[in-house]
C-alpha cells in the first residue's frame, strides 16, 4: 500500500486512513485494509476476487474469502458508527461489492443547489 492513499470526488475524500463525506461533518478512521477496500470501490474495482488480490496480493483467493467478508462487514460497521449511511457499501450477489452511487449523486446535486443558492444571496 502506498504511504499516502488519496482520492477525492464530489462526495468523498479518502486521505491516508481517513474517509470524509463532503458537505457533512462525517469522518471515519479506517484500518489499512479498510482503506484499501474503499480505495478499490471508489476506483470501481468491485469484483470480489480482484479486491482480494489487491488487498492480499500473492495469496490464494480461496483462503482469503472469509477475511474479505469480515473486512466488508467491519468496514460497513465502522462507517455506520461514524454517521455514514448504512447502505453506502452494497453487496452484489455472486460478484462483489460497490459504493452506492445514487447516494453520491444526491450529495452532488445538494452541493450544486447550495452553491447556487449561496451565489444568489451574494448578488
Amino acid at each position: 500500500m502506498p504511504n499516502h492513499v488519496f482520492f477525492e470526488n464530489d462526495a468523498l475524500i479518502l486521505k491516508s486512513r481517513v474517509l470524509q463525506l463532503k458537505g457533512k461533518n462525517i469522518v471515519a478512521a479506517l484500518s489499512k485494509n479498510q482503506t484499501l477496500l474503499i480505495y478499490c470501490l471508489v476506483n470501481k474495482i468491485n469484483d470480489r476476487d480482484m479486491v482480494i488480490n489487491y488487498i492480499w496480493p500473492g495469496e490464494p483467493t480461496v483462503g482469503k474469502e472469509n477475511c474479505y467478508h469480515q473486512l466488508v462487514y467491519k468496514t460497513r460497521r465502522v462507517l455506520n458508527e461514524n454517521g455514514f449511511p448504512s447502505d453506502i457499501i452494497l453487496t452484489l450477489s455472486g460478484f462483489g461489492v460497490c459504493m452506492h452511487r445514487d447516494y453520491f449523486d444526491r450529495i452532488k446535486k445538494s452541493a450544486i443547489r447550495n452553491s447556487i443558492s449561496h451565489t444568489d444571496t451574494l448578488v
